[in-house]
């Protein structure tokens, strides 16, 4: 079933699956109450974990997303709202492993009249992070040798989960929210941080940003940061119940102090675990930040490309487990995305171990060369063309609507290529 959509991703289910028989079990599948959605990543997470072995540091991404205009097959047009939090594996050079980790909610909306304590003492939507984190160190320990950091935005900034990183001893790195005042200083973080003298400066990179939610877009461009570090104690607020003690940190700020006429200056204040003692190790951290842009590349591919929220499923229930499916492909496609951009795009080799040879052959005649010549550079740019990219200077990456367009149609090439394999082994044993 898995194959079926990942050849035909992006596309309704009664057009992925081949029958009516595989579209009636496809659907019992989705909707077997049996069926947890935790259960369907466990050989994916238990591969991801694998890819770790041998690595000195592995980045736990985490991010979460809506998945909403979700419509009720066959209903009334209702619609419902789902959180997908999800963990990737990351490499500190930005390579994405696989999924260590997937849990979804939905809204909690406070109770009239509910006070603080209460607030407290029930799950609030800020626990899916630590639960995270300690779900990861439950399923199996690092492998020997290998550490992991977790990299999350502003949204994780709480003691609960900075405390539940070092409890089951993984690093992290938190861009903060909170202006919490410091043990250090009565002033806030920012004002404290401020005052601390510029070491250097790190250009960094942005990328693109779509207007969501009500906020404004953002071109792609470069930024000039001055860079400040130090550790400082963070203290639980006064009056709020919290399970979790002050924690001394190491801090990286880093301040955009001359952005462009109009434009919103970046401001990062990232809390870590890890040691800073240098402009070089803030620098480090900072890299370490900027590999959580993965995991919004992979939500774009999740629900741009595989589609999720245009699925025609029936429940919650449902759509949990067919996102648990899509992801995986996500992470597949994002995968070859990368390899088709990393520093081995020109090596044939990569390529034949990570794509079928039916899919290098079909690729190969439309591109115009030999199958064993074929890097994944061209295969990747293939794909996009046949999607409808013009691939003009200037054009940038290809999308993932076209890649997803041209996947499609060369999926179809690839199945007559089979069958007519097929058809000629079957006359040639009857020759």
């Amino acid at each position: 079933m898995a194959a079926l959509m990942a050849a035909h991703a992006g596309q309704s289910l009664p057009k992925q699956m081949r029958t009516w028989s595989d579209v009636k079990a496809a659907y019992r599948f989705l909707n077997n109450q049996r069926i947890q959605p935790q259960q369907i990543g466990t050989a994916h997470r238990a591969w991801t974990r694998r890819q770790c072995v041998g690595r000195p540091l592995v980045l736990l991404v985490q991010d979460d997303t809506e998945i909403h205009s979700v419509k009720v097959a066959g209903g009334g047009g209702g619609q419902w709202g789902e959180v997908l939090h999800t963990t990737l594996a990351v490499t500190p050079e930005g390579q994405l492993l696989g999924l260590m980790d997937q849990r979804w909610f939905a809204h909690v909306v406070s109770a009239k009249g509910e006070t603080r304590v209460q607030r407290m003492a029930r799950w609030r939507e800020s626990d899916v992070w630590p639960d995270a984190a300690r779900a990861i160190a439950q399923e199996g320990a690092e492998p020997v040798g290998c550490r992991y950091v977790h990299v999350a935005d502003r949204a994780s900034d709480n003691l609960v989960f900075l405390h539940a990183c070092r409890q089951v001893g993984h690093g992290f790195v938190v861009r903060a929210q909170h202006d919490r005042c410091v043990e250090e200083n009565t002033a806030g973080l920012w004002t404290h941080m401020q005052q601390r003298p510029g070491v250097g400066t790190l250009t960094v990179s942005l990328g693109r940003q779509q207007p969501k939610g009500g906020k404004p877009g953002r071109a792609a461009r470069s930024a000039v940061l001055t860079v400040r570090y130090g550790t400082v104690t963070l203290r639980p607020p006064k009056n709020h119940p919290t399970t979790a003690p002050a924690q001394s940190v190491q801090v990286v700020y880093l301040m955009e102090e001359h952005p462009p006429e109009g434009v919103e200056a970046v401001d990062w204040m990232l809390l870590t675990s890890e040691s800073v003692d240098s402009f070089q190790d803030a620098c480090v951290i900072a890299g370490y930040y900027q590999c959580r842009w993965v995991i919004e590349e992979w939500h774009r591919c999740l629900k741009e490309g595989c589609r999720l929220e245009h699925c025609q499923v029936e429940t919650v229930e449902a759509l949990r487990r067919l996102s648990a499916l899509l992801s995986v492909i996500a992470v597949r496609m994002l995968g070859l995305r990368d390899l088709a951009e990393g520093q081995k795009q020109t090596d044939p080799r990569m390529l034949q171990q990570s794509v079928a040879d039916a899919w290098i052959m079909v690729v190969a005649t439309l591109a115009n060369v030999p199958p064993a010549t074929l890097t994944p550079r061209a295969f990747w740019m293939t794909i996009a063309r046949q999607g409808g990219f013009l691939s003009r200077r200037g054009d940038g990456r290809p999308g993932w609507k076209v890649i997803w367009r041209g996947w499609y149609d060369i999926s179809h090439m690839v199945r007559y290529a089979e069958l007519l394999e097929k058809n000629n082994a079957r006359e040639n044993k009857c020759g």
